[in-house]
Formats: C-alpha cells, sequence, structure tokens
C-alpha cells in the first residue's frame, strides 16, 4: 500500500470515517505522505526546508505521476512549505479517489445542521484497524522497519496521531520510534520535520 493511503486510512475512523486529527494536520500529513512517495521513489529530494526534482521520469501511479508533472511544470518554487500548502488543499479528496478506485473506500455525505460533509467510509471495516495494528506492531516489535515503515510512523508522529497507534502513547515503543526516525534517510527526516513544523505554525496562527 502506498505511503499516503495508509496514512489516510489510519488518519479516519474505522466506523464512520471521520478523521482523527484536525482539518489542517491531515491535509499537511496527507501532503506530507504524497511527498514522501515521490522521495521513496527518487523523483524529488528534500534538503532541509527546499526540494528538488531529481528524475522527471513518470512514477506508474496516476497521483503520484500528476504531483510530479505539476512539480516539473512549476519548477521555481523549491520549498516545502509551498507544496504541503499547495497539495494538502485537495489531498483528502485525491487519496480518497485513489483509494475508492481500487474499491478501498467509499464517498458518502453526512449532514449537518446547515451543512453537509464528505467522508469516506472503508468497505472493509477491518481495513484501517488491519493498518494500525500492523503499524503498531512494526513499531513495538525488534524486527527491522522498512523505510516506508518507519517514514509513515514519522509522519503519525508528526501529526499526532501517535497516540492512536500506540494506545496512550507507550514510552518504550516511542522511545524505538524515536530511534527508527532517527535512521531514516536525510531527505525523509527533514520532510517530517516540516510537515511537523506547518502543523505547528498552524496551530499558533490559529491560537492568535
Amino acid at each position: 500500500m502506498l505511503l499516503a493511503d495508509d496514512f489516510f486510512l489510519i488518519a479516519h475512523d474505522d466506523r464512520d470515517g471521520k478523521s482523527r486529527l484536525s482539518q489542517r494536520a491531515v491535509e499537511f500529513g496527507l501532503a506530507g505522505a504524497m511527498l514522501g512517495e515521490l522521495v521513496l521513489e527518487q523523483r524529488i529530494l528534500v534538503e532541509g526546508s527546499r526540494l528538488r526534482v531529481i528524475n522527471h521520469d513518470p512514477p506508474s501511479d496516476p497521483l503520484a505521476h500528476t504531483n510530479l508533472a505539476t512539480m516539473i511544470a512549476e519548477v521555481q518554487h523549491r520549498e516545502v512549505r509551498t507544496w504541503l500548502l499547495f497539495l494538502g488543499r485537495t489531498a483528502v479528496e485525491a487519496v480518497g479517489q485513489r483509494l475508492a478506485r481500487v474499491g478501498l473506500v467509499e464517498q458518502t455525505q453526512v449532514r449537518r445542521l446547515l451543512r453537509s460533509e464528505t467522508r469516506w467510509l472503508a468497505t472493509d471495516i477491518n481495513l484501517p484497524a488491519g493498518r494500525v495494528v500492523r503499524l503498531r506492531r512494526l513499531i513495538t516489535g525488534f524486527e527491522p522497519m522498512r523505510v516506508a515503515d518507519t517514514t509513515l510512523a514519522g509522519l503519525a508522529e508528526a501529526t499526532g496521531l501517535t497516540g492512536h497507534v500506540l494506545w496512550e502513547r507507550d514510552p518504550v515503543g516511542i522511545r524505538r520510534l524515536q530511534q527508527a526516525i532517527a535512521t531514516l534517510p536525510p531527505p525523509l527526516r527533514d520532510l517530517i520535520l516540516q510537515v511537523e513544523s506547518a502543523i505547528g505554525d498552524a496551530v499558533m496562527s490559529q491560537r492568535g
């Protein structure tokens, strides 16, 4: 499963599709995961707060292909934060549609007092919980984690999902998670830090 798909399923309730995070956090988390897919595919490189395209070959996934093509066309935009904001605006819809195309979620409308809200419900209620359990076992186990799994765990930590994954932030699991994140290649560590910083700034601006 692709990085943003995993993050999407973990970030939404398995029963009603409601986000477990604030709107900004889920948007930045998904945008970071989509950028992470391109880093893992060796199409872009993240260096601190900036990124650059290093390979123009289109990825096999259509959404990743579209994202890369947009970045190639807008090569003047090098700030990671710019791309988190841009991709984040449509991230839930884009990743939701990708999951819907393979039959893993279905789009539904939930009525509120004065408006309706789009949600994405898993077609198999066990799937989101299964992805959470899988990540929990990887973090708390003793077998090496794949780079993609560690990146997912890092994005969960950056966005505030770790408490959901680890149950009340188990200190042993947190320590193992932090150790694993420290071993990531610098481009992925920098990406996680940029996501965390973007969310922190969004929270501060709301308080201000």
